[in-house]
């Protein structure tokens, strides 16, 4: 018997008297008459002995809509419900399993979560796989679909205030900010949700996307992680770009809106609208001189000083310096008044000593300051003399030459505590006043500007002479200027650290400042070892006034062609040309080529140095190999070939002289496109001054040609030179080289990038110049920029006008 249903036999036996058995047999068959019943083609029969849930037709499947990701997706939910035996069905005759599966999908065009549940009934009473899978199974399928109507949760983040940097170009200051939001969904997952942003520069609404002006469209995480791109990218200033996630990036200063927007699976948008603001934030940088020396009017005893005269070039990272305010921080004011009653007051007589802070703010309100000291001094006793009688120091600053020497910053010391201190001007004086007297005094001057100011390879020429003994330096102050290692002595690691710094490689003596002040009186012992020179002036009990010169040295000049003040002239002599010259090649991207050099005129030449500019668009630097003139690795400086400018610096103890087919030395490059070697070389001071020297102690100007089948031609490359003077206030020249003759266009403009005039020019090959007058640019001041554009070449540069 199976589920109550299967065949009965019945066996009837009768034993008769005489002992014979007889028998029969009765056959019972037990059918079910109502079998388990389930209609498969119409899912709503009514005779059927299930009630499939939330049957709405006989074919299709039963849909249910929920709302709310938190939804009870159970079958014991009421609105969904399980398979129901009806009509007793599950009788001894039946033996019926149900059972259920889901299909959970999360991306959906209606919904934010589907469910495909599929629901299975047996009959294992009819149900025998081995004969027929159909017969006694039955599948029914729901459709339960999970709607949200709730907006994903928004919020935004705005960073703290970054410093900001004005554009050259548009004069447009541009700060950087962190603009991060967040989001979280109760349906969708957070990768799934799909994010983007719109920025409406200023809060104008003028911008071309619906009154925005930057969009990026919207992209889930995970469609950004595999590289896709969306439909509007449009932000320059991000820091990645097209990524919807994150507007972190620079903004131009002022308040502009950001709209984020984040769109769940359900087709639901949360958004965050926020102001943020871009501040210049940085405080301006307050560069005041150290001292300021006035004296009172001997008409009214007094004298108005102001603020900005302490000003020595402080800068702001957005507001023009023109616009800075800058004012004396006690009073609040762009002035000081001193007059004989504060002389009075504090009991001086000659000189009074006010210690000031400077201010410098910006037009955003942030300000920084710097300290100084005013001195005002009545050398005319304008002033009336309340004062103990005291003493003054004076002086001179100068070289062994004569020449006044300004920036020297002189010092007065007591007890080892610096009281008074004040920078020389053009005429190279100092003078301390009202010192008291029968005190001990040290003054000691100090200046380190400018190293390479004078220092050039014909030092190192004279140098490399003396410690061959050929031509011997005698003058002390030559023999310390010499000594820039402080080794006392002069030996062959003071050319290789002159050297160094007239390459470029080092940017300053790595043992002794610029320059070296000795006391004018002093009298060395030996001349010809001067190495235990003092660099102060000793004052015991000082009971007088006293007159302190002082011998500056610039260290590493040994010619004494340094410019020691603000009037003097610098060096422009020459005698002459030294012209090197390279073959002409046709290069090919990719290809290693030597370029060697060579000179038809390298007579008597003791030395030379110079930058070797070279087009870093079309070259690489790969190495330097030695030629005649046994040059090595110390004889060129490679730190700025990144930029295209190679330096060298070369000596010989005798005057060289070496025939015009002979190779000097060879500059390896390689090409990194099709070019021609005259168009990408040429010879240039931009860091090494480009000049040579002769047996006859001559200075010539070096120039590179270049050798082809037409003669020897000037190197063709294209440079946009620094106009000279600079500043300027009546009239300046621009220069500029061009590989080739072609027409020019000079632009000049403001900061703001408004053009000022633009000069059409017809430029030739090699060096040509510009005079450009003050009035011809609307007797415009300040900082103003100047454009070259020749035909595929373009260079800009900058320069003041006061």
């Amino acid at each position: 018997m199976k589920c109550g249903q299967g065949v009965l036999t019945r066996t009837f036996t009768v034993r008769t008297a005489g002992g014979a058995t007889l028998s029969r047999q009765q056959t019972i068959w037990i059918v079910d008459c109502d079998p388990f019943y389930v209609n498969g083609a119409d899912y709503c029969d009514p005779n059927d002995d299930i009630d499939w849930p939330t049957c709405i037709s006989p074919t299709l499947p039963g849909r249910v809509e929920l709302d709310g990701c938190t939804a009870d997706l159970s079958p014991d939910n009421p609105r969904l419900g399980r398979p129901r035996v009806m009509n007793n069905a599950d009788d001894n005759c039946a033996l019926i399993a149900i059972e259920y599966k889901d299909e959970v999908f999360t991306i959906e065009p209606d919904a934010c979560l589907k469910v495909i549940r599929t629901w299975t009934v047996i009959d294992w009473c009819q149900y025998d796989p081995s004969r027929n899978i159909l017969t006694g199974r039955w599948s029914y399928q729901q459709v339960i679909k999970v709607r949200d109507n709730d907006d994903p949760v928004v919020s935004c983040t705005m960073g703290a205030c970054e410093p900001a940097v004005k554009d050259p170009i548009t004069g447009i200051c541009w700060g950087h900010i962190m603009l991060n939001s967040d989001a979280a969904d109760e349906c969708t997952v957070f990768d799934q949700l799909r994010w983007g942003y719109k920025i409406d520069l200023f809060n104008d609404k003028k911008g071309n996307y619906s009154g925005y002006d930057l969009i990026v469209s919207s992209l889930n995480r995970t469609e950004f992680n595999r590289g896709e791109k969306p439909q509007f990218d449009y932000n320059p200033g991000a820091d990645q770009a097209s990524c919807p996630f994150d507007a972190s990036g620079k903004y131009p200063i002022g308040v502009h809106r950001i709209h984020w927007f984040v769109e769940d699976g359900c087709g639901n948008i949360g958004v965050c609208d926020k102001l943020f603001e871009i501040k210049d934030c940085k405080a301006p940088t307050p560069y005041c001189h150290t001292g300021v020396i006035t004296t009172v009017m001997p008409s009214s005893g007094c004298i108005t000083i102001w603020a900005k005269d302490f000003n020595v070039g402080s800068f702001d990272n957005c507001t023009n310096s023109r616009d800075l305010r800058i004012y004396f921080d006690e009073n609040d004011s762009d002035s000081l008044n001193i007059c004989c009653d504060q002389f009075e007051n504090n009991q001086v007589n000659e000189e009074l000593n006010i210690l000031v802070k400077i201010c410098v703010e910006d037009q955003e309100g942030n300000k920084d300051c710097c300290t100084s000291t005013l001195v005002v001094q009545d050398p005319q006793n304008t002033c009336p003399n309340v004062g103990p009688f005291k003493g003054k120091i004076t002086g001179l600053v100068k070289t062994s030459k004569g020449a006044e020497t300004s920036l020297a910053d002189v010092q007065l010391i007591k007890n080892g505590q610096m009281m008074k201190e004040m920078v020389t001007a053009g005429d190279g004086q100092y003078s301390f006043f009202d010192i008291e007297l029968y005190k001990d005094y040290t003054v000691k001057p100090e200046r380190d500007d400018d190293p390479l100011n004078g220092v050039s390879t014909a030092d190192i020429v004279k140098i490399q002479k003396h410690i061959l003994g050929q031509s011997n330096i005698t003058d002390p102050y030559e023999l310390i200027a010499a000594d820039v290692n402080k080794s006392n002595s002069v030996t062959t690691a003071d050319i290789s650290e002159i050297r160094k710094l007239i390459l470029g490689i080092n940017n300053k003596f790595s043992k002794t400042q610029s320059w070296t002040m000795i006391p004018a009186d002093y009298v060395f012992a030996d001349p010809e070892s001067p190495w235990s020179y003092p660099v102060s002036k000793e004052l015991k009990r000082m009971d007088q006034d006293k007159q302190i010169d002082f011998v500056a040295v610039k260290m590493g000049d040994v010619n004494g062609n340094v410019r020691a003040n603000f009037g003097q002239t610098g060096s422009s002599r020459s005698n002459g040309e030294l012209n090197l010259e390279v073959d002409q090649q046709e290069m090919e991207a990719g290809e290693t080529y030597k370029v060697s050099f060579r000179s038809k005129d390298f007579s008597n030449i003791t030395g030379y140095q110079f930058t070797l500019n070279f087009d870093v668009r079309s070259l690489s630097f790969e190495g330097v190999e030695p030629g005649a003139l046994n040059t090595t690795e110390a004889n060129f400086g490679v730190a700025k070939v990144d930029e295209g400018k190679l330096t060298t610096s070369w000596n010989s103890n005798k005057g060289e002289t070496v025939d015009g087919n002979t190779i000097l030395f060879t500059v390896v490059f390689k090409a990194l496109k099709k070019t021609e070697i005259d168009q990408i070389l040429g010879i240039t001071s931009d860091i090494t001054t480009a000049e040579a020297y002769s047996t006859e102690s001559e200075t010539k100007s070096v120039r590179l040609g270049v050798r082809s089948k037409k003669g020897v031609v000037e190197a063709g490359l294209f440079e946009l030179y620094q106009n000279n003077p600079n500043p300027f206030n009546k009239e300046t020249v621009i220069s500029f080289r061009l590989p080739e003759a072609s027409a020019a266009k000079l632009t000049v403009y403001d900061v703001t990038g408004k053009v000022i005039r633009v000069y059409e020019l017809k430029g030739v090959k090699g060096v040509n110049a510009v005079k450009i007058e003050k009035a011809e640019l609307n007797n415009i001041n300040g900082l103003v920029y100047y454009q070259l554009d020749a035909a595929t070449y373009t260079a800009t540069k900058r320069m003041l006008i006061h």
